[in-house]
């Protein structure tokens, strides 16, 4: 199965984040027990840098931590393997053209390479993706 549509870290961070419960998160987390997803390898880290953010503000302990990076691990969510040559040059490209970070416009390249819909809750993401003619991945119909 290939993957439906590009992920980014904030709908995975959304999932465990003691604060937010967010009803977008859940839906696209209950859409990956029929989808497959894509990020580019910068997420890992992205979602690793917030767990630990987490962990030093006492907003989850270090066990809660490792049980999100494993239930994670589970999940249907492959990463982007194209060589870094290939990609850098447009990722500068877009950040530049829609004023994002460069992590941010690792996830907007991808969707754009792959023409998939893309799943964030970043606003300026979403704003950019949508100003790129890129579909956003809609909530999965609860019934």
């Amino acid at each position: 199965m290939h993957a439906s549509f590009v992920i980014d870290a904030s709908v995975i961070i959304s999932w465990r984040d003691p604060r937010e419960q967010s009803g977008y998160g859940q839906s696209i987390l209950k859409r990956l027990s029929e989808e497959q997803a894509i990020a580019p390898i910068i997420c890992c880290m992205e979602v690793n840098n917030v767990l630990r953010q987490f962990e030093k503000r006492g907003l989850i302990t270090h066990d809660a931590a490792q049980e999100t990076i494993a239930f994670i691990s589970m999940l249907p969510i492959n990463l982007d393997n194209a060589p870094l040559s290939f990609k850098m040059p447009h990722v500068i490209e877009l950040a530049s053209k829609y004023d994002l970070s460069i992590y941010d416009s690792c996830y907007l390249e991808l969707a754009l390479r792959l023409h998939l819909p893309l799943a964030t809750m970043d606003n300026k993401l979403e704003k950019a993706a949508r100003n790129a003619g890129l579909k956003l991945k809609e909530r999965a119909i609860t019934k």
